[in-house]
């Protein structure tokens, strides 16, 4: 709904007392607070629906043309949300026809998506994924524009306006096709850079290789980049074709290892870990559809997080 898009049900109730009192002042008693926050309250309205909504006449505050259009459809708004928030109240999976989006990398979805569709399919029937595709630095902005519900992500520095829960760590590995030359002896630093690597750049970014780079370049070495891909089931299936390395996280590698003929190789740096964390709105914080979601995420990579304390 257009109307509800930034909109919450505080301030459509704001609007309708506003236009009800035609008074600043006797909105905010109605509405049991302050005149100014009633004051703010209207500048956001204004702001948003982009119209002064009420202007002084010689009898007082009066709406404008656009602000009574607007009255009967507020106030429908208002209740679809009353409704919506009572719906998601007694939220049940078995019955629910909810749609979740969420944006990841096709590596968490690697290790999420088999396993959440298999619960979905006994648990939520009548629910369904949609995996959609957004740079993860716009992340934020999705999540605050309601495009997705929920990103798996990892951010190097972690965006402050998000609610965040740690899912598990990883490490950095790589993947060399079986048989491959450098194989045949310890891998050093100077060998590992100068192999032909391809680069997993998510949406162009590099975060995911950054810190191999910033290990090499303290060392004074450089990798040699042959290809770079969005994609690792991609840049592993070239890895599997031909001589080039792959750096990925470690769970991402024992996956597509059992998928291709490639080796998981240890790379011989020492390098931060991989934080994966969910990240979601405020907004979705008390819904308990997200809720129940989130829950099935945390459960699904459980293990991840187990296999990474034993690992470490």
């Amino acid at each position: 709904m257009a109307l509800t898009r930034n909109i919450d049900l505080h301030l459509l109730e704001c609007f309708d007392v506003l236009l009800r009192e035609r008074s600043v002042s006797r909105a905010a008693e109605s509405l049991g607070v302050s005149q100014s926050s009633a004051s703010e309250m209207l500048a956001r309205l204004r702001e948003r629906l982009g119209d002064p909504l009420l202007v002084r006449a010689r009898e007082g505050l009066v709406p404008t043309p656009r602000a009574l259009a607007l009255l009967p459809e507020v106030r429908a708004a208002a209740e679809r949300l009353r409704a919506l928030l009572q719906t998601e109240a007694a939220f049940e999976p078995g019955t629910a026809g909810d749609t979740f989006r969420i944006t990841t990398s096709d590596y968490t979805q690697l290790l999420l998506l088999p396993a959440l569709t298999r619960r979905l399919a006994t648990a939520a029937p009548g629910c369904r994924v949609d995996i959609v595709p957004v740079n993860i630095l716009r992340a934020e902005q999705a999540l605050d524009a309601g495009d997705v519900d929920l990103a798996l992500a990892y951010y190097p520095v972690p965006p402050e306006g998000l609610r965040r829960s740690p899912l598990f760590t990883d490490r950095h590995v790589c993947l060399m096709r079986t048989g491959h030359p450098a194989l045949a002896a310890p891998l050093t630093a100077d060998a590992f850079a100068a192999l032909s690597h391809v680069r997993v750049a998510p949406s162009g970014l590099t975060y995911f290789s950054s810190a191999v780079d910033t290990a090499l370049e303290q060392r004074g070495l450089q990798r040699r980049i042959s290809v770079s891909s969005p994609h690792f089931l991609m840049a592993a299936h070239l890895v599997a074709g031909g001589d080039l390395v792959l750096v990925l996280p470690w769970r991402a590698a024992r996956t597509l290892a059992e998928l291709h003929a490639v080796q998981v190789v240890e790379i011989p740096l020492p390098l931060p870990p991989i934080e994966i964390a969910m990240y979601w709105h405020e907004r979705c914080h008390h819904a308990r559809a997200q809720q129940w979601l989130r829950d099935e995420v945390r459960a699904i990579l459980a293990p991840e997080r187990a296999a990474a304390a034993a690992a470490a």
